[in-house]
């Protein structure tokens, strides 16, 4: 690799240059761009970019010109100022040239960049660059910019160019404006070449008025629009939205308007009026909205909308209707208040754009901006007049018939094209699709908020019209539409009146009918739809049986399986307490179900938690636990066939398994595995089952809990779901799924405040938790557990608590003790055991406090120290909390306060070491919020802070050598005088920014 004192020769350039483009060597082209790259960095690549320039090849000229660019941007600061004098005219004369003798555009729009990049670095060196930029171009020859003879009217300069030159002009200060714009604005060094650009506005505006109206507009028009839209950019970004500027700019609007019916003009004139109606609606008065809403019904507006109509509507009407769309968004209450021809006949386009022709999301790119905008519409109109006063507002009437056509429109549009054209799309079609159909969902839940349960009715009657019809497609997106509005009605007995006719209808009959041809999305759809309406069915017990038949009967087609069970799961968990008497019959189905082998592994999960629910909820106690112990039974069965697999030849096996789970990675892995996954997944989902009601009361003091010790039906569940967990973990315990699951199950019990099969005994739960050790796959998820199992700990009233921390805590640390003083070995164990002892500290600060031996307090609390010195984010923010908290223990106890004391006198001082170094550099931005915690603590309650703080930021430690001893004696001083109030979070994350080397200087 050459180095940037290589002796550079112009020959070996342009060989190196010319065989970038040689066909007969893509292998070398690597290589070939970084021998160059390091030619544009070194000294003698000025001078010979001006030789590159000179050379006829226009390959070689381009990459003259980018070295031009790349040297400004990067050694700028070598060019003195006759050096930099020299190159402005250097660049003026290869531009004007290169206008005339390159056969493409190639090289004048690479010089035009380095012009653009020349005024950046070296602005205050081209004066008036925009007049002199025309004068130069106009009179096609160079002038000193700092001469004062020439011409001051832009405008009268302009009328001398020609189509091709004006063009050239603009390019220039079109580059000017976008590398401005892109410049931050709260740097100083920037101030100057704002200034400039501000100081010149009114000569590129006369420049952009000549270009708009002069017969140049069919040559350089696009060029022109282009740079006004650079300029809009520029002024949207000005702080102060400088009015001088809005004013210039303001007056070129009606010109632009006034392009949209030229054809050549109208791509690049719709945009800019569409990102000025979407980001700066300000800058267009009432005229300007005058002018457009006269144009959007003209007959040219007739013809672009009625080209979207077409079969392959092209880009310049859809581009049309994103500009009716961004009219309207921006025009909204005018549109549903203003009662005159123009309004109606523009809101009957936007109306309109949502039957346009094509697949919403897919070849239509106007429907889902269609669909917003309706949106956007009702809940305006939502914001300024109430239901009830809708009769009754002339304006608000109107406006509602608009938008149940819009709704009307949208519903047709989401129906399913024929099988033929869905098998054409690919996976982003279909979530196009998909995503358009929420979006029209959205809308639809929009309009409920102004018209109530008449959107309801009306897709009721929609739905009863096409089962009538058999008309399939139309059902499933009526169902769909029905579904979707469940969640506005929720709780509204209202509507059931409205429902009754649907469920009561035929169309269970023939969902359920073998001979029918209902397509699957439909039946899918539809069973959707039940499931969406479960509060009807709590209320209307009449309609739960059949809607249960059905779904039970849809379990034997494979095809509608998923759908049924996750319906039949969520119809039992909200209808249980009306479906209990008939768990007997549930569990009979289930055995059956089992035995036919209908059910697939997450099917047979969902049934099994959906019986759990209506177990549930069975009033006597004795019913109750018999009917639990069933189910688990059946549960039992896998965990037995797995077993029996296990030991079995992996031929015969597969040819068992394989059917019954109807898992498709299932000839990649141990087949009794499946069987055993499918076991803990389906006694997860009856536990989550076996979980009261979020409505349902708990109490506290009614000692249920300790009479469920009792309870022998009880007992054997709980041995039964011990026994579960514990045969599948002897087979695959170094399975880490199968641990997460067995966590998962145990934590179902952890927030109940009645006995339940999974309501395991405190010393039952803590002896299987702490018979596991480091080798376990992931013990922090065990450790997690353990903290939930903690907390569930407080509404029990049977167990010795203290005792329980103290067994769970050595457990803990003998884990983290097993890292063998490498936390970052596995961070989530370091991460959840620090966790863990934090929230055991919040409930019981004696336990740590008063742990035995005391070297194992005593390692946890260094652990602490290291893995804050360590990398990782998350442990780092759980020992960073973990001090915030027992920094903040307060206690009247000579036995809590005294041990406190003791370690902050020992480690007091290290802490606050370990916490300077992640400030003072060490930590990441991020985590910076986090330490100031204890740090504020710290300062609040411990006299000594201040000592420690002053030896921390001096200690031979400190990561920084960019912050001064004056700095770090006035950080101490801030941090000291803020008392820990929030302020301190600033002040250390200004000192970071200072250690980590910006140029922050604090004031004093």
């Amino acid at each position: 690799m050459e180095d940037s004192g290589f002796p550079w020769t112009l020959g070996h350039v342009h060989s190196l240059i010319s065989s970038l483009y040689d066909p007969k060597s893509p292998d070398n082209v690597a290589t070939t761009q970084a021998l160059l790259a390091s030619f544009q960095s070194s000294p003698q690549a000025w001078s010979m970019a001006y030789e590159l320039l000179k050379l006829p090849d226009e390959k070689v000229k381009f990459f003259g010109a980018l070295t031009i660019i790349v040297k400004l941007n990067r050694d700028s600061a070598t060019l003195n100022e006759e050096d930099a004098k020299e190159l402005l005219k250097h660049l003026m004369t290869w531009y004007l040239s290169s206008l005339k003798a390159s056969a493409s555009l190639l090289v004048p729009r690479k010089l035009a960049s380095a012009l653009a990049t020349f005024f950046l670095h070296f602005h205050q060196l081209w004066p008036n660059h925009v007049r002199h930029l025309t004068i130069c171009m106009v009179e096609d020859r160079f002038y000193d910019p700092f001469s004062t003879d020439r011409p001051q009217d832009v405008s009268a300069l302009v009328c001398k160019a020609d189509g091709n030159t004006l063009k050239a002009i603009l390019w220039v200060i079109t580059g000017i404006m976008e590398d401005v714009t892109r410049l931050e604005w709260n740097i100083m060094n920037n101030t100057g070449l704002f200034t400039s650009v501000i100081q010149h506005t009114s000569d590129a505006v006369a420049l952009l008025f000549q270009g708009l109206t002069s017969h140049r507009i069919s040559v350089a028009g696009n060029e022109v629009v282009k740079c006004l839209q650079s300029w809009i950019l520029f002024a949207q970004r000005l702080p102060s939205r400088d009015s001088h500027i809005v004013g210039l700019l303001r007056q070129l609007m009606p010109t632009v308007i006034q392009l949209l019916p030229v054809d050549t003009q109208f791509e690049v004139s719709a945009e800019l009026l569409i990102e000025v109606l979407n980001s700066y609606p300000t800058l267009l008065t009432n005229n300007e909205f005058e002018l457009l809403a006269s144009l959007l019904i003209s007959p040219w507006s007739d013809e672009q909308y009625q080209r979207l109509f077409h079969e392959s509507p092209d880009f310049d009407s859809t581009q049309f209707g994103h500009l009716l769309l961004a009219f309207g968004e921006e025009r909204c209450q005018w549109l549903m208040q203003t009662n005159d021809g123009r309004s109606k006949s523009i809101l009957a386009k936007l109306c309109g754009l949502l039957t346009s022709e094509g697949v919403p999301g897919i070849e239509n790119r106007v429907f889902v901006a269609a669909i917003e905008f309706w949106s956007n519409l009702t809940e305006t109109m939502s914001d300024l007049v109430y239901s009830g006063e809708i009769p009754t507002t002339p304006w608000a009437k109107q406006a509602l018939d608009s938008v149940l056509e819009a709704v009307s429109n949208a519903w047709h549009k989401i129906i399913y094209p024929p099988q033929e054209v869905v098998n054409k799309w690919d996976s982003s079609d279909r979530v196009f699709f998909a995503e358009a159909r929420k979006d029209v969902i959205d809308f639809f839940q929009s309009v409920y908020s102004l018209c109530g349960s008449r959107m309801v009715a009306i897709f009721v009657e929609l739905v009863l019209t096409a089962v009538n019809d058999a008309a399939w497609p139309r059902l499933e997106a009526a169902t769909y539409c029905l579904a979707g509005l469940a969640e506005c009605g929720r709780g509204d007995a209202a509507l059931d009146v409205l429902m009754t006719p649907v469920f009561e209808s035929s169309l269970f009959t023939d969902l359920a009918s073998p001979n029918g041809n209902i397509p699957n999305r439909t039946r899918q759809t539809c069973v959707y739809m039940i499931e969406q309406y479960t509060e009807y069915f709590q209320r209307n017990i009449s309609s739960l049986a059949p809607a249960l038949r059905l779904l039970f009967h849809l379990l034997g087609d494979r095809s509608m399986a998923a759908s049924a069970s996750k319906s039949i799961l969520r119809l039992c968990s909200s209808c249980r307490h009306h479906l209990y008497s008939e768990a007997d019959g549930f569990l009979a189905e289930y055995r059956n179900l089992s035995l036919n082998e209908r059910l697939d592994c997450t099917c047979s999960e969902k049934i099994a938690g959906a019986i759990a629910s209506v177990i549930q909820a069975i009033p006597n106690q004795d019913e109750r636990s018999h009917a639990s112990t069933m189910l688990l039974e059946h549960v039992y069965n896998d965990v037995l066939l797995a077993k029996e697999l296990f030991g079995r030849s992996a031929e015969a096996k597969m040819s068992r398994v394989g059917h019954q789970c109807g898992c498709d990675t299932w000839t990649l892995e141990h087949p009794a595995l499946h069987s055993a996954l499918k076991a803990l997944k389906c006694l997860h989902s009856i536990g989550r089952g076996f979980q009261s009601p979020a409505e349902s009361p708990i109490e506290l003091d009614n000692g249920s809990l300790l009479k469920a010790k009792n309870d022998g039906h009880l007992a054997l569940s709980h041995r039964k779901v011990v026994e579960i967990i514990t045969d599948i973990e002897a087979i695959f315990g170094q399975n880490a799924e199968v641990m997460e699951l067995i966590c998962a199950i145990l934590r179902c019990g952890f927030s109940e405040g009645e006995p339940g099969p999974f309501v395991l005994d405190v010393d039952v739960v803590t002896r299987y938790l702490t018979s596991h050790n480091v080798n376990t796959p992931r013990p922090g998820l065990l450790v997690t557990t353990a903290a939930s199992f903690v907390s569930s700990l407080q509404i029990r009233t049977d167990v010795d608590k203290e005792s329980t921390y103290a067994v769970l805590l050595h457990w803990v640390v003998s884990l983290l003790r097993s890292l063998s003083g490498e936390p970052e070995r596995d961070t989530e164990l370091s991460h959840n055991g620090i966790d863990f002892v934090c929230r055991l500290l919040i409930k019981s600060p004696r336990t740590l406090l008063s742990l035995q031996p005391a070297a194992a307090a005593e390692f946890f609390f260094l652990f602490t120290l290291q893995v804050l010195d360590g990398n990782e984010p998350l442990p780092k923010g759980a020992a960073a909390e973990f001090w915030a908290t027992f920094t903040a223990l307060q206690g009247d106890q000579a036995d809590v306060q005294e041990p406190i004391m003791r370690v902050m006198d020992m480690l007091g001082p290290l802490l606050v070491q370990s916490l300077i170094r992640n400030i003072g550099g060490r930590g990441s931005r991020s985590e910076l919020d986090k330490l100031s915690e204890p740090l504020k603590k710290l300062i609040v309650r411990f006299p000594m802070a201040k000592h420690w703080l002053q030896t921390a930021v001096n200690h031979d430690s400190f990561p920084s050598s960019k912050v001064t001893s004056e700095q770090k004696a006035l950080f101490v001083r801030k941090l000291l005088a803020l008392r820990g109030s929030r302020p301190t979070n600033q002040i250390v994350r200004e000192f970071w920014l200072s250690a980590r080397g910006s140029n922050f200087s604090y004031a004093s």
